[in-house]
């Protein structure tokens, strides 16, 4: 048998994945405020602090205490301010199955980047870590006479020396404290906007036309269907309405209405549709007027419509064809929400789409649904967690996540694990006893298929690896009941057959050709069986051969560049496929040293080859050979 791991738990990628981690590091807020802790548990906690960089000064210098952090300002009124930002992370110091978290704090960069985010975004003033970015935008060319530089794009947001009232924070500790308060979900939806919103006009100076996108793209991501009202035909697009009335022209009248309704509604679930009737629906009074004044040229209601529809333009313009707004919608427009462009009449300007995405989120946030805090396993969302795929060798003989849902996604990694191992990449071995104890049990209770076939391959290979001692009682019998299936072409079976003494299966041209061309369909869909790239690579080399084989070169050739661009860069695949090409074809194609990385040693001792030796570097004992089991 070969050498065994420690009873360690390792999952193939194709595992479930917990539903934390698609909150990586977008949840911290709501961590550190303790929404997902259990009763009771005790706490390890860090205090965090960092020097953040502003264009605004705290009119009351005493600290502010938010629902999460505190915010200490430091310096008096000047062209950039300091302030110092404080949050104590939190973190349960045991896990749910009561050992004790290895992890007791992040790193503090995400919680207070955060909570400089959400001051940004409400108070409309600048709070960054980062001084040179800051000193850029507040201090960035001016045009005399007008607010110049980001500030010209964004009023007070980058603008010098700007104040913040007590009234301002209390604004933003309600907003926090109500954002707080929705499901993780909406939270993160939120929390994504804000960042993204405040990033983009960060890069606005430099890429004003990818600002607007984002920004854009920021509304549409609060959209809801439920919002989405369908037009009315006499505000359905004009160039379409005339096609549309001209080839109705005369029909019955019912049946135009219905073909209208029909049309409607089928713009009613169209993207640009729920992006418009979504942002409108959440366009509160107050955008109008108290948080209109002093604005330079606020959208007017009837306009909103169709500047909203326009502003969806651009960003499809940009995305398609790379097609940036002319220099005139930002150049000279003094902070204004609004600016004319010949070609589009009046659009949303940075300005006016910057205040519109606030208020938007504002309205989502005190319209959606507030939930109760409850434990959770939130370790998953943290931030600075690196995920990746395991080798093989560690979880393929962990039988907890074997089942018939796994058993292909097995069989690729004890193939990917045997292939390491017999090629000398790989010291650890496999000890497959709790999986072939699974596969006796589950194989007669399961109909034909790919994953029978897999759990089937897997014990036959088990079989041909392990010493004849060390095998199973019955497992002989086991094989000769349900092996047969190994000799009917799939992909799995070739790929028993590479990886066994059994060698290429004897199948007629006509099933190599079936066979490789499924597969190929297979993975141009992605929906294949997963094997591994030199499997893919040697089946396609096999089908040409053999159709090379019996004078089909035409289709030798699609085969062959099948296998090269299978495994692109190969030097030896395309040096055999421009011989097969040129009419110098060499059928011996070497996939030993192709399949293994190395060339083959012939194996004389008997015994079960190390990683080293054996021509198939599988066990003496095969299938094929007759005996009953130690």
């Amino acid at each position: 048998m070969l050498s065994t791991l420690s009873d360690r738990r390792f999952y193939p990628v194709a595992k479930k994945k917990p539903m934390a981690e698609q909150f990586d590091g977008q949840l911290m807020l709501q961590i550190s405020a303790g929404r997902f802790f259990r009763p009771g548990v005790k706490l390890n906690e860090r205090i965090h602090r960092r020097t953040v960089y502003s264009n605004g000064w705290f009119v009351d210098q005493a600290p502010v205490k938010l629902p999460v952090g505190t915010i200490i300002g430091s310096t008096e009124i000047q062209g950039l301010s300091t302030a110092m930002l404080e949050a104590v992370d939190r973190l349960e110091a045991t896990r749910p199955d009561g050992t004790d978290d290895f992890l007791f704090a992040t790193g503090g960069d995400e919680l207070i980047d955060d909570i400089a985010y959400l001051m940004t975004f409400i108070l409309n003033r600048t709070f960054s870590r980062n001084h040179d970015q800051v000193h850029r935008l507040v201090f960035g060319e001016h045009v005399a006479g007008q607010r110049g530089g980001a500030a010209g794009l964004f009023p007070g947001l980058f603008e010098p020396q700007q104040t913040i009232q007590p009234a301002d924070l209390e604004d933003l500790k309600l907003f926090m404290g109500t954002l707080l308060d929705l499901s993780r979900e909406d939270f993160a939806r939120v929390m994504r906007v804000i960042r993204n919103t405040v990033d983009a006009t960060r890069r606005a100076i430099d890429d004003p036309t990818g600002a607007y996108t984002d920004l854009v793209a920021a509304l549409e991501s609060l959209g809801d269907d439920h919002l989405t009202a369908p037009a009315t035909w006499d505000r359905y697009d004009g160039r379409a309405r005339k096609i549309i009335d001209a080839a109705l022209e005369g029909e019955d009248q019912a049946l135009v209405e219905k073909l209208r309704a029909a049309i409607l509604e089928a713009e009613r679930v169209g993207l640009k549709r729920r992006f418009v009737s979504s942002t409108l629906a959440r366009v509160s009074a107050a955008y109008y007027r108290n948080e209109a004044v002093g604005v330079v040229r606020p959208p007017q209601s009837a306009d909103l419509e169709r500047m909203l529809g326009l502003a969806y333009d651009i960003r499809s313009r940009r995305g398609h064809v790379l097609e940036d707004l002319g220099d005139e919608a930002w150049v000279f427009t003094d902070g204004s929400e609004t600016g004319f462009v010949p070609r589009l009449r009046r659009i949303l300007t940075l300005a006016g789409l910057w205040r519109l995405v606030r208020h938007v989120v504002r309205r989502f946030v005190a319209d959606a649904t507030k939930t109760a805090p409850e434990p959770w396993d939130y370790r998953d969302a943290l931030p600075g967690i690196l995920r990746m795929q395991l080798a093989p060798q560690y979880w393929v003989s962990q039988a907890d996540g074997f089942d018939a849902h796994t058993a292909e996604t097995w069989f690729n990694g004890v193939a990917e694990a045997f292939i390491a191992w017999c090629g000398g990449h790989a010291d650890e071995g496999i000890d497959l006893t709790g999986i072939v104890e699974k596969i006796e049990q589950l194989v007669p209770t399961m109909p034909d298929g790919a994953a029978k076939t897999a759990m089937i391959a897997i014990y036959a290979l088990w079989y041909e690896w392990t010493d004849q001692k060390d095998r199973r009682s019955g497992a002989r019998e086991f094989l000769n009941t349900h092996g047969p299936c190994l000799d009917r072409p799939s992909p799995i079976a070739f790929t028993f057959g590479l990886l066994s003494k059994r060698g290429i299966p004897e199948w007629t041209v006509v099933e190599w050709t079936e066979l490789a061309t499924a597969r190929r369909a297979a993975r141009m869909a992605g929906k294949e069986t997963p094997l591994p790239t030199a499997v893919d690579v040697l089946l396609q080399l096999e089908t040409a051969d053999q159709l090379e084989a019996v004078g089909r070169r035409d289709g030798a050739v699609e085969f062959a560049s099948n296998a090269v661009e299978e495994c692109p860069g190969n030097e030896d695949l395309h040096a055999w496929e421009k011989r097969l090409v040129t009419g110098d074809h060499n059928p011996n194609f070497n996939w030993h040293k192709f399949l293994y990385g190395k060339e083959s040693v012939t194996e004389s001792s008997g015994h079960e080859p190390t990683p080293e030796s054996g021509e198939s570097c599988a066990a003496a004992d095969s299938l094929q050979e007759d005996g009953t089991d130690g």
